[in-house]
């Protein structure tokens, strides 16, 4: 199964494994694509071919609440089977339970600001979303 998320934290993959002076925004990034990579392997082995994209574009094309153009976060994945993240007929409702409270760093690269230092899969103050392809 293919699945694409949406998130206004950034979550760049920086391959900045360890803390150096100079570099800590870097560390931090990774950090926080590495904390998407391990909550989404909390129920399947995911895939991917390419590192999460930055795109600067008006936040309600992919479902935010902002018609401004901001920075969002774009990652494609996949798994080997089929429906890991389906719950009572939902698709993706595995992803938004496991992903819902989960913290990360903020402050980086993001330019819509972050009521909560965690992800929020629903309602108005959401910062990520995920779509089954």
């Amino acid at each position: 199964m293919e699945y694409k998320l949406y998130t206004t934290v950034d979550i760049t993959n920086t391959g900045q494994y360890r803390s150096e002076p100079g570099r800590e925004a870097d560390r931090w990034k990774e950090q926080n694509f590495q904390t998407v990579l391990q909550t989404l392997g909390i129920r399947a082995n995911i895939s991917f071919k390419q590192s999460p994209i930055m795109k600067e574009i008006s936040g309600v094309l992919v479902g935010f609440n902002t018609i401004n153009t901001i920075h969002v976060w774009e990652f494609d994945f996949y798994t080997e089977r089929e429906h890991f993240f389906e719950k009572d007929g939902d698709p993706i409702g595995y992803l938004l339970e496991d992903f819902d409270a989960v913290p990360y760093i903020s402050g980086l690269d993001e330019s819509m600001e972050q009521n909560f230092d965690v992800f929020v899969t629903e309602g108005l103050a959401r910062n990520i979303i995920f779509q089954k392809r």
